[in-house]
């Protein structure tokens, strides 16, 4: 019976079937209970489905049971620090960061640097640099120590030692997974081309998504916790379910052609199947849910097809800000364009050039906020984002920050405490360092206020 479930424990987690993994785990928990493995991988699953309080008992259980695996330690991180436990999670990080293996040591340190309300002290930042002086050159590992070193000397205000810093971490990254500038270009182009006429189908049964879409760093995360705040809405993270269903109707003949060809039968198969694979991620049953991958923007015309009545927000952030916040974060995959300001700019104007084709095809459709304006105006940005959602007002949406649901992104910290205006302006630190690429971002400040109506 064991060797049954094991297999059948391998093949879902190949195919990244979480959900029914884990009670798979959790039998194998039961029969072999000094098994820490079981234990971590239970762990680990329940924190990517969302279940991060069952995460953080077992991993609990682990620690109190004299567990010395660094794994452990971080995972507990990682589910303390979803749980707005920021010290207790800086603890394991710090513990993990002091690993004698690199591997082991650079996912801590980066974990740290991830955690905006830590705060590096001259002793962890002699002892990390040390650790990348003696790390080895090229190493992924020496990559995420370089980034969560940017992150300490940008607390410290030593902006041209973070610059150098992350500029040598993303040229690590970028030789190892280069972007493809080509295949997203010619994506782009193939949809302003082909997708010209909005579909004409019904909305599916079920409940209604709102999906929330931009560049990454431009506070997606913000507008998530808002929106989750209110009593008919639910938070799902970042699904990859449409990226998903692209893929597919990429393979059976081209994504593009395949939105303008789309009939009902297949419509309705797909808006099913996306559903249902959500599902697993809703647990509230309330009218409306979250999809936060910040790329759907992409995926505008699925959406439509799929979804004639979702909701859409674009989120937008000054560009200048955006790039340095994606150049100096470590994206672990889908994001090859932000290991360099080149790629970042590019994908800039992809972005733009495609939220504008979305416009024209689906006037009103997209509701466009400027970062800036939530900061500096929240109450009425706030009701603004309601009204689009045709959701009543709650104050519970101006309370965010109150809010205890587990938040699995980098911005974790920051939706924990009321909207700021400190990092308006932010990327300006900079800006010498990047003399070559101002040019081309104030062009796409321009063009994105010309598109996307921001002021």
């Amino acid at each position: 019976m064991t060797q049954d479930l094991k297999q059948k424990l391998a093949e879902l987690e190949e195919r990244g079937e979480l959900f029914p993994a884990i009670p798979i785990l959790e039998q194998l928990v039961e029969g072999e209970p000094d098994n820490e493995e079981y234990k971590l991988r239970l762990a680990v699953a329940c924190i990517d489905t969302g279940q991060v309080e069952k995460a953080e008992a077992v991993l609990r259980a682990c620690v109190d049971g004299g567990s010395e695996n660094p794994r452990v330690r971080l995972n507990l991180g990682h589910a303390l620090k979803a749980l707005g436990k920021s010290d207790e999670a800086a603890a394991c990080y710090l513990e993990v960061a002091r690993h004698e293996d690199d591997s082991r040591s650079a996912v801590g340190y980066w974990s740290l640097g991830n955690m905006r309300s830590f705060r590096f002290d001259d002793l962890l930042v002699t002892e990390l640099r040390d650790r990348v002086q003696q790390s080895d050159i090229g190493s992924p590992f020496r990559g995420l120590m370089l980034f969560a070193l940017a992150a300490a000397w940008e607390q410290k205000e030593n902006y041209e030692a973070a610059f150098m810093a992350m500029s040598e971490a993303n040229l690590i990254f970028a030789a190892q997974r280069p972007f493809r500038g080509d295949l997203f270009g010619q994506m782009v182009k193939s949809m302003c081309e082909t997708v010209r006429e909005p579909a004409a189908l019904p909305p599916p049964d079920g409940p209604t998504p709102i999906f929330i879409v931009g560049m990454p760093r431009s506070g997606t995360t913000l507008v998530e916790q808002i929106l989750a705040s209110h009593s008919q809405v639910e938070a799902t993270d970042e699904l990859p379910f449409l990226n998903r269903i692209g893929l597919e109707l990429e393979q059976g003949g081209g994504y593009a052609q395949a939105l303008l060809d789309m009939d009902e039968a297949t419509q309705k198969k797909l808006a099913e199947e996306y559903l249902a694979r959500s599902a697993r991620y809703r647990r509230e049953g309330a009218p409306y849910f979250i999809d936060k991958l910040p790329h759907n923007f992409l995926h505008v015309g699925l959406i439509k097809a799929l979804f004639p009545n979702a909701k859409i927000i674009n989120v937008i952030r000054d560009p200048l800000d955006n790039a340095i916040g994606v150049f100096k974060m470590y994206f672990s995959e889908g994001a090859e364009y932000s290991f360099s300001m080149d790629g970042i700019i590019f994908y800039w104007q992809g972005y733009i050039t495609l939220m504008k084709h979305w416009d024209e095809v689906y006037p009103g459709a997209v509701k466009h906020l400027g970062y800036e304006e939530l900061a500096r105006d929240p109450d009425a940005k706030i009701e603004e984002l309601l009204a689009y959602c045709e959701l009543p007002v709650e104050d519970e949406c101006f309370r965010f920050y109150e809010s205890d649901r587990p938040v699995l992104t980098p911005s974790a910290g920051q939706v924990r405490n009321p909207i700021s205006t400190k990092s308006i302006g932010s990327g300006q630190r900079y800006q010498k360092y990047i003399k070559t690429s101002i040019p081309a971002l104030a062009e796409i400040k321009i063009k994105s206020r010309e598109v996307f109506g921001i002021k």
